[in-house]
């Protein structure tokens, strides 16, 4: 797989694991933690996976699904969030995200979804 990653998320120990599991993968990965940030990302153009942790408070990532989905080529959309916020879950997978798993599955799979 080729092109960033852009890791969507309030949350820095989150973002330690994944930056790591990048670094070992040879990825190009940038950390998202606004709506600004997300609108550049967007118009750069060369996103390739997007991995957005649903408990993120500074980035609407559900509306940004419909935009991912619309850009061309269109990345791979990847969401995780707590267990217990079954509508959250259910709300990314009716939003367009590609893959949406629980916290717990996410970091034990962060690697091979990275590694693509």
């Amino acid at each position: 797989m080729t092109g960033r990653i852009l890791f969507i998320s309030d949350d820095v120990m989150f973002w330690a694991r994944v930056r790591a599991a990048a670094e070992a993968a040879s990825r190009e990965i940038v950390r998202v933690d606004g709506e600004a940030a997300m609108e550049e990302a967007y118009r750069r153009g060369d996103v390739a996976q997007v991995i957005a942790d649903l408990g993120c408070r500074s980035v609407d990532v559900l509306a940004w699904a419909a935009r991912w989905k619309a850009a061309a080529p269109a990345p791979e959309l990847v969401a995780f969030g707590s267990h217990v916020d079954e509508a959250s879950l259910v709300a990314a997978r009716n939003a367009g995200f590609d893959t949406v798993m629980p916290n717990s599955r996410f970091h034990r799979t962060v690697g091979t979804l990275i590694a693509g």
